[in-house]
């Protein structure tokens, strides 16, 4: 059975705070000077990881535009600050963007991290998390327990494949939806039995907590990783400052491969998070592979979409035959010059 806590006053005070933040993005970019705004590109992350790898890879240096940084606590708020305009770009796993899509958010999809996980690694990053004491032992031990996550995320969508792979049913178990810090302090207290999250926090919960993992995504085949979506507004606009940052994003992955230590210093310098935290899991994000926005990779987002309808996280599918939120005009940036570059997926009306 699927369940929304009432929300505490902690979760509401970080909701209304997440708002404020969102109107004064929104008056500070009515009040400037929109040739101003122009050469504002405004880029949502999370735990510092996008920002530390293109510092650390020397590609914000010299860049010719502004760019403002908004560290976000997950997903979810940094896509509903996104689909506002607060925000014009960022990065998200595949399943959040398919939830905020669903629910009307004014975002497209325009690249795609999927693919090749040879090392399980990344995977290793998205887990379920149990107290080390705990008496679950097994997927099948989450029958009737509490398992807390934030909702449409890439955690509850680990949970929902698991559960698939074992054969049970999507309502055998309990979701909570809280945010990674209330789930956290929840699992600490016994509020709930089980907290479904991804790096750095899977780190975090295992080194510094000494929690366990119950299950993690090692065991599923690799699948789409990561959707940098953005604003369909920001898209008409600021697309030259746009290409200008995926090439920076592009050149900073291929260093972060060949630099991964250097990549996990400069990420826990960024962000506080211990090293060892930040190695558990790490990479999400510079190995896997990069892929155009075309009809495998809208096939592929497809049965997300289907496993959250069945699943009750989404009320119906929207249109994706017409291309929908997946936007193909950057596709050329993946393609090598000695390639042919594919036809770019249909771009949502409007």
């Amino acid at each position: 059975m699927q369940n929304v806590l009432r929300p505490s006053r902690g979760a509401s005070t970080a909701t209304f705070t997440l708002l404020l933040l969102i109107l004064a993005a929104l008056v500070l970019a009515g009040c400037g000077n929109k040739g101003d705004d122009a050469q504002v590109l405004r880029v949502g992350d999370q735990k510092g990881g996008v920002k530390s790898l293109l510092a650390a890879a020397g590609e914000l240096d010299d860049v010719p535009y502004k760019i403002e940084w908004s560290d976000m606590p997950a997903a979810s708020p940094l896509l509903e600050a996104m689909s506002a305009g607060a925000l014009d770009v960022g990065s998200s796993s595949a399943p959040p963007f398919i939830f905020a899509y669903s629910n009307g958010a004014q975002i497209r999809a325009i690249m795609v991290s999927h693919g090749k996980d040879p090392t399980g690694q990344v995977r290793k990053g998205n887990a379920i998390i149990v107290p080390a004491n705990s008496p679950l032992k097994t997927l099948a031990d989450l029958k009737g327990k509490k398992v807390a996550t934030v909702k449409g995320s890439i955690g509850q969508d680990l949970v929902l494949r698991l559960l698939d792979q074992a054969g049970i049913d999507f309502k055998e178990v309990e979701f909570v939806y809280l945010n990674n810090g209330e789930a956290k302090a929840a699992l600490s207290t016994g509020a709930i039995d089980a907290w479904s999250t991804w790096s750095p926090y899977t780190g975090i919960a295992v080194v510094e907590n000494h929690d366990r993992v119950l299950a993690d995504a090692r065991s599923l085949p690799p699948s789409s990783g990561g959707i940098w979506s953005a604003n369909v507004k920001a898209i008409e606009t600021k697309q030259p400052l746009l290409r200008d940052f995926i090439k920076r994003y592009i050149r900073a992955r291929e260093w972060a491969i060949k630099h991964p230590e250097e990549f996990a210093q400069a990420r826990a310098k960024e962000t506080g998070v211990p090293i060892e935290a930040i190695r558990y899991g790490s990479g999400a994000g510079a190995i896997l592979e990069l892929s155009v926005i075309d009809k495998s990779v809208i096939d592929e987002q497809r049965a997300i979409f289907e496993r959250y309808q069945r699943a009750g996280v989404i009320d119906k599918i929207p249109d994706l035959e017409a291309g929908g939120g997946y936007d193909g005009a950057f596709n050329d940036l993946f393609v090598s010059s000695a390639e042919p570059a594919p036809a770019p997926a249909a771009k949502a009306p409007g």
